[in-house]
Parts: C-alpha cells; structure tokens; sequence
C-alpha cells in the first residue's frame, strides 16, 4: 500500500528536473536545446578510432593511427569533445552531475545499435582507488553500468588501476602514453577469460593512450576482440 501511495503522490507531483547546463526545466538531465549544440560525428570518420577525417582526406584511417598500432580493434564515439560536448562531460566528472551517464549512455548504446556490434560482456574503464574515493565515483563505470543494462550484457569488472597517473589533458601524446603505461592489471578474481569479444566503456577518446593500454591487458589475458565506445572524442593531429 505505501509503494501504491508513493507511486500515486509521483504521478501526481512529478519531480520536477531541470538541465544541468542551462538550468531550465526539461524531461532529462540534460535538455534537448542543449543537446541540439553538440557536434555529432555524421561525417568520415577514421575506421580505427572513430575520429572525424574531412572529406578532402584521402585515405580511411587517421594520421594518428597510421602512425602507430592499437590493440583495440575499432573505436567509436557521438560527439566531438569541445564546447557543448566538453561541458557536458565536464558537469558529470567534476560536478557531480552522475544523471548525465544516462544521458550519454542512451547515446553511445544508440551508436552500437547502428554499427550492429554484438558484444559477450561490457567493461569500464578504471580509475585510481584514492580518486575514486575523492571524486565519489567512477563515470566510465555509471555510463557503462546504463550501457550493460541496455543491451542486457554482464557488467565485467576485470581491470584495476594499480598506478596513480597525472591527468591526460595536462600532457602531451607522447608523454600520454608513458603516463598510463602498466598503469592497469587485471583482478586476480577475473583470471579466467570466458569472454571473447568484449566492449570497453570510456567518457572521453582523446589520444586513445588509456583506452588502448586496457585493451593490451585485455588481449594479454585472452580476450580475442575489444572494441571501445566513448561519449566523446578530439580532434585528429
């Protein structure tokens, strides 16, 4: 009876949500007249990461992934992680606005959908324990926690960040790379591998450095094919 009354009183007074953004009422955490402003990937984009290529562009794979080799086997994002798109991400990692995963993840899991990928289990990228204990949460697991949900796949917890790193945006590629290097392992309970192809969940493909270095200890382990979906990505070099 007090489900039934909770219930009632919810449809009778239905709370009341406004943007996170702009601070307006809307249906979600994030308004569709701001979302409207991010700038989707509707064009080329690079078979490997996912980047955006202009037209003129005359060949399928970036720069950037010409010049080096990835151990994940494709990549794929939304929206380009600027303006609207940069202070989405950002109210959800350092406002706490934790509604805006599902906001993100309704769009990444719609991108899978489209690209027809059928995944065996869903897998979040880590960040440091004294972080996590700081931030409150890890927004790569809440997105991929939606994402798991949606396609009705196993949440699989298997890397840990063993080493505190400085944050990406402060480095360079080069040093990007050094940074996250051997920065993961996998979890001694998820020694067994029983899936072969595997998603890994991220808010943010900026250089790939972090994503590809999860995928490397996945494929150590004997994951067969990984495959990386993020919100948002940068802009080719």
């Amino acid at each position: 009876m007090d489900k039934l009354k909770k219930r009632l009183v919810e449809l009778l007074y239905p709370k009341r949500i406004k943007c996170c953004v702009c601070g307006r009422e809307a249906k979600e955490s994030v308004c569709s007249s701001c979302l409207s402003h991010l700038e989707y990937l509707e064009g080329r984009v690079c078979l490997k990461c996912g980047k955006g290529i202009d037209d003129e562009y005359n060949n399928n794979i970036c720069p950037d992934c010409q010049r080096e080799d990835k151990h994940f086997d494709m990549a794929f994002s939304c929206f380009q992680y600027k303006d609207m798109g940069k202070t989405i991400i950002h109210k959800l990692k350092y406002e706490s606005c934790k509604e805006v995963a599902c906001v993100l993840a309704r769009f990444m899991h719609q991108k899978l959908i489209d690209e027809g990928l059928e995944m065996d289990a869903v897998v979040s990228v880590p960040i440091h324990k004294s972080k996590e204990e700081v931030r409150g949460f890890n927004q790569a697991q809440l997105i991929a926690e939606e994402i798991a949900a949606a396609m009705d796949r196993p949440l699989w917890n298997c890397i840990t960040r063993t080493k505190v790193t400085t944050d990406q945006f402060k480095l360079d590629k080069i040093h990007r790379n050094l940074n996250v290097h051997n920065a993961f392992c996998i979890n001694m309970l998820y020694n067994e591998v029983k899936y072969k192809n595997v998603l890994l969940v991220d808010d943010v493909y900026t250089t790939g450095s972090t994503v590809d270095e999860c995928s490397r200890i996945l494929k150590q382990q004997g994951v067969q094919r990984v495959f990386v979906i993020t919100a948002a990505t940068g802009s080719n070099t």
